[in-house]
Parts: C-alpha cells; structure tokens; sequence
C-alpha cells in the first residue's frame, strides 16, 4: 500500500474491540516509530508511558470522567495507550545527553563540529524556554510532530488509533506521579484494532478542498 493510500485509510477509531491485541513485537516497532521523528535542533523533548495492561489502562481512563467520560471505553477497550508527556527540564544537563548519544550515533566527524551544533542548539532552546508557558508550547509542537508520525505508520502496520486531548490533566498526572517525574501530559493515543460496529470506520473522510487549502505564491 503506498503512503497516499494509508493516509486516506485512516480515521480516528471511535470503538476498539477488547479482545484484539498489538503483539509486543509490533508495540516495539511502533515505540520505534514514535523515536525517529523529527524535532527541532533534535530536542527529542517527549517522553510517553505506555499502558498495556488493564490495570494501567484503568489508571490512565481515571483521566476520562466527567466532561470527558465518552473517552472512558477507548482507553479500557484498545490494546495499549501512549500516554505522551513532555519534558520540563530541558537544561544544560538533557542537552549534553543529546549530545552524547549523537557522538555515540557517529553524527560528530570532529571535536569542533560537536562543540559548534552544542551551541547553536542551546541557543535555540534559550529562545524558547524564557517562560514556562514558552517552552510548554515549544514542546508540546514537537510532541505532534511525533504523533503525527505514529498515527500514519500505525495505519501502515494495519493497527487502529485515536489521538485523545479529552482528559483531565491534573487527574492524570495525580495518578502517575507526572510532577515528581518532571513530565506534562499533552495527548493520548490509543491503539488496537477497531471493533466490527465502530460506526466512523463506515463515514467517508471529509476534508476542504486543496484549493481551500494551497495558495500558490506569485
């Protein structure tokens, strides 16, 4: 199937079918999937907890009441959740991290080149963490980049999903001790196979036209 094809078949699944799951060797490829997106100065500022099991689904769907109680049966019935959180440190610390893993990768030929992507990177951090609520934003539009990756290749892999804003975020980060961990939830994803009666697999997709969208530049 080429990629214009799984982009069209695609959806957002409304009902999972509980009984269906992600073996571990393709939860790994798409853990894999989420690792090599793309992200600014290569600042990787995510870190996701996965819920596989229904007691950590049944911790995760805590976030899901109320307002936001629709979301409940999708986070108990799919096969695993991402929960998709990002990074409040991102300081000199996490960037030599960086740095030592793509030493490690072989991206540094010298010395000098290593020293001089250190500073153009740390120079863009410092542009986009002057406020909490600067770098909250920073990050969490890295985090999409990611997700976006992981709901096309999920598609790819013939397994279902559903990104989930709906959730309470002081619930959720209550629950898996998100503060003590330095992690802001920003989105979930669950994943599995849709059930036989999931009415939006059935809807066609709807979406403005190219021209509602493109304007070429003259």
């Amino acid at each position: 199937m080429d990629i214009l094809s799984i982009a069209k078949a695609r959806y957002s699944t409304k009902k999972f079918d509980p009984s269906k799951r992600i073996s571990a060797e393709q939860l790994t490829e798409l853990e894999t999937l989420f690792q090599l997106s793309p992200s600014s100065v290569n600042i990787q500022p995510w870190h996701v907890l996965v819920a596989s099991t229904p007691a950590a689904k049944a911790k995760v769907a805590e976030a899901t009441q109320g307002d936001f109680a629709f979301n409940e049966s999708k986070i108990l019935n799919c096969s695993d959740v991402f929960v998709i959180c990002v990074k409040e440190d991102l300081g000199a610390d996490y960037l030599e991290k960086i740095g030592n893993q793509e030493q490690t990768d072989g991206r540094y030929a010298t010395a000098d080149i290593r020293q001089l992507i250190s500073k153009a990177r740390a120079y863009f951090v410092g542009k986009n963490t002057v406020s909490e609520e600067k770098q909250l934003s920073w990050a969490t539009h890295q985090a999409y980049l990611a997700l976006g990756n992981l709901l096309l290749g999920a598609k790819a892999m013939g397994i279902d999903s559903v990104p989930i804003e709906g959730f309470d975020t002081g619930i959720l980060s209550e629950v898996l001790d998100l503060d003590a961990k330095k992690l802001r939830p920003v989105v979930l994803v669950a994943l599995g196979y849709a059930a036989a009666d999931d009415f939006n697999a059935a809807l066609p997709k709807s979406r403005l036209a190219l021209a509602e969208i493109f304007t070429p530049i003259e």
